[in-house]
């Protein structure tokens, strides 16, 4: 009997790895350990995703969160706080897997320094944009990690650039696909009363010129389409909204949702005005442009399939360019860049395979 370790932390993450857990709980050839980080602790950012997408409770929860916390607290916790758990309670996996970019992943560090062997779900992305924490992070869990999932042959390129031998990566689809599918009605098409505005990346609300062009964007959208824009309250950026006392205009305020409501809500939008990575995944699903406030994405096949459009805050003629782009012919959505809805079985099966 192998033994898994899943280690994960965020809302995202959550979702993505849902029917990753449920393969890994059902496998007879081996027993999963389902860690949280605690690195997302309210219940809007954490536990709710586990009612929705029905995932069982984890076996544990570091609680490595905090309000106030930074990035680098968290990562200085995590490493420890696991490695102290195995131990504790004498688990001795077979591997550890992490999954994408945020800070959680970096614990691959000191696990792998200490003999346990890692895989990294959503391996082989890159922005190349050094202004991202989850560029620095993702970068460093593939380099430590002896098993590498990647979502498409692109990014299994990109790491084999980087000189990580090809017999570690493995091409397996993306993670996203399954749990959507179940979640939505794919038929609903939407009452498109709002355009939803989904701001949380550092670059962005760190810098108080890029904020306030975001917001200066988003109220440009609700003038041009007559349509409300709602956005997603996430703590930091409101927080930064005040510190810089950048306005909203007419841009309302909405609350984080479960994760069936926010589909849904993703649904009613117009379009999305989106720093998020997923954001650029999900609506091709669901057939919703959304528009991108960023320089460099690490999901460039979002852009090349006419998913997502990315806007230049530095240039206004960005601004109608956009809008126009609104209005070319539909874009395919369901595309080969998202894999065929069977990674979940992919990655288990390798781990079988290979441990």
């Amino acid at each position: 009997m192998k033994t898994i370790v899943t280690v994960t932390g965020i809302r995202p993450d959550f979702i993505r790895m849902a029917d990753v857990f449920k393969k890994l709980d059902t496998a007879p050839w081996c027993n999963h350990i389902l860690m949280h980080t605690g690195q997302h602790y309210d219940k809007l950012l954490s536990d709710v995703f586990f009612e929705d997408l029905n995932i069982r409770r984890p076996d544990y929860n570091l609680s490595i969160g905090a309000a106030g916390k930074t990035h680098y607290q968290q990562q200085a916790d995590l490493g420890p706080a696991i490695i102290e758990q195995l131990k504790r309670d004498d688990i001795e996996p077979d591997i550890i897997l992490f999954l994408g970019d945020s800070n959680s992943v970096l614990a691959s560090v000191p696990l792998r320094k200490e003999g346990y062997k890692i895989g990294h779900i959503e391996g082989g992305m890159r922005s190349y944009d050094e202004r991202m924490l989850e560029e620095i992070n993702r970068k460093v869990c593939d380099h430590v990690s002896n098993f590498l999932f990647v979502y498409h042959e692109n990014y299994k390129q990109k790491a084999l650039r980087e000189g990580i031998p090809e017999d570690k990566v493995f091409v397996v689809g993306n993670t996203v696909v399954e749990p959507l599918k179940k979640m939505a009605d794919l038929n609903y098409k939407g009452t498109k009363e709002h355009i939803l505005l989904d701001i949380h990346r550092p670059e962005n609300f760190k810098y108080k010129d890029r904020l306030k062009s975001i917001m200066d964007y988003a109220n440009y959208c609700a003038d041009k389409t007559g349509k409300t824009v709602k956005m997603l309250k996430f703590g930091r950026t409101e927080t930064a909204l005040k510190d810089f006392d950048i306005s909203m205009g007419n841009v309302e305020s909405v609350d984080l949702m479960g994760y069936k409501d926010f589909v849904r809500f993703m649904q009613d939008s117009l379009f999305i005005i989106s720093d998020s990575g997923t954001a650029q995944e999900e609506p091709a699903l669901l057939n919703i442009p959304v528009i991108v406030p960023r320089d460099f994405t690490e999901r460039p096949e979002s852009v090349e399939n006419n998913c997502s459009f990315m806007l230049d805050l530095n240039d206004e003629s960005s601004y109608e360019d956009s809008l126009a782009w609104l209005h070319t012919p539909p874009f395919s959505g369901f595309s080969d860049w998202l894999g065929d809805g069977k990674t979940s079985s992919k990655i288990v099966s390798i781990l079988k395979e290979r441990l």
